[in-house]
């Protein structure tokens, strides 16, 4: 090796290293609170007063899918979410509302009024530090009752403003799903490959055996005549065992997963489809709020 292409090498490694540091330095990536300094917040601080705090929870996701699949989503779409706007992310909870998963070993659960109470302490001190305007962004459907408790109590007893930018968000729109494709199923597994393919094992995907009780499946089958009573059935679904109707996650699956579909037809690029909505959704409104209130 000569010399010279000695030299071309050294140069082009303390380029990329520079890259690297600018780029770091520049706020490209995702803004997460535990990875910055106190100095760090306080520089934030002096031109935002945003933060987004992801919701999820550590809960059964079928045999082929984490059980922290819910917490990932939540806080990888919200990563996202920061490295389109600069907005810091705070994840806080690593546990949500969970307990009508805990047939299967592995799930965790907060009451909601606990949830509740560690999302205000937590709001509270930071907005000692200044942070003004929180968005939280859930992913797991059991926090839709804390999300909604938490974002009123900050509205209606603090300074501050808080949104859902998430699951539950008033500018979130619906997209089509397949009947009862709700958890662990083709969908979620698609999201999953999409955000976290190292995490999902594909091997021990399978159709599970579905096991409505009598009176869902007559509520569904009056319902395809009166869809409001889809909303009488929903009510039987995801609720603790010690309710009696039958609606708790190891009653209903064989395996855990709630879906007619089988899982085994999940692709990234389904994910892609269904995580891009969400993410521009959300960057808009971030924007849109920065804009409104400069």
């Amino acid at each position: 090796m000569s010399i010279n292409h000695l030299k071309w090498i050294v140069a082009c490694g303390i380029t990329l290293c520079l890259i690297s540091f600018s780029a770091s330095q520049t706020g490209t990536g995702p803004l997460i609170l535990q990875e910055m300094s106190w100095v760090d917040v306080q520089d934030y601080l002096e031109t935002d007063d945003m933060v987004i705090i992801p919701l999820g929870s550590t809960e059964q996701h079928g045999p082929h899918l984490p059980l922290g699949t819910d917490y990932y989503e939540a806080l990888e779409m919200s990563k996202m979410i920061s490295e389109r706007t600069g907005i810091v992310v705070a994840p806080v909870l690593l546990s949500g509302y969970s307990v009508y998963h805990s047939g299967f070993p592995g799930t965790l659960s907060l009451k909601p009024e606990t949830m509740e109470q560690v999302l205000f302490e937590t709001v509270q001190l930071l907005m000692k530090y200044g942070f003004r305007r929180f968005m939280f962004f859930n992913y797991h459907g059991g926090n839709n009752i804390v999300q909604d408790r938490i974002i009123h109590r900050v509205n209606h007893t603090t300074e501050a403003t808080a949104i859902a930018i998430g699951h539950g968000s008033p500018f979130q729109k619906s997209t089509e799903e397949e009947f009862f494709d709700w958890h662990a199923g083709k969908s979620e597994t698609s999201v999953m490959l999409y955000l976290k393919p190292q995490m999902v094992r594909m091997d021990r995907a399978e159709k599970p055996d579905v096991r409505f009780t009598p009176r869902m499946i007559e509520l569904r089958r009056q319902a395809e005549e009166n869809p409001e009573l889809y909303h009488v059935l929903d009510q039987l679904l995801f609720v603790p065992s010690e309710t009696k109707k039958g609606g708790a996650s190891h009653e209903i699956s064989s395996n855990g997963i709630w879906s007619l579909s089988d899982p085994k037809t999940a692709t990234e690029e389904i994910g892609r489809e269904t995580v891009t909505p969400m993410i521009e959704a959300a960057v808009r409104f971030i924007e849109a709020w920065k804009k409104a209130e400069e």
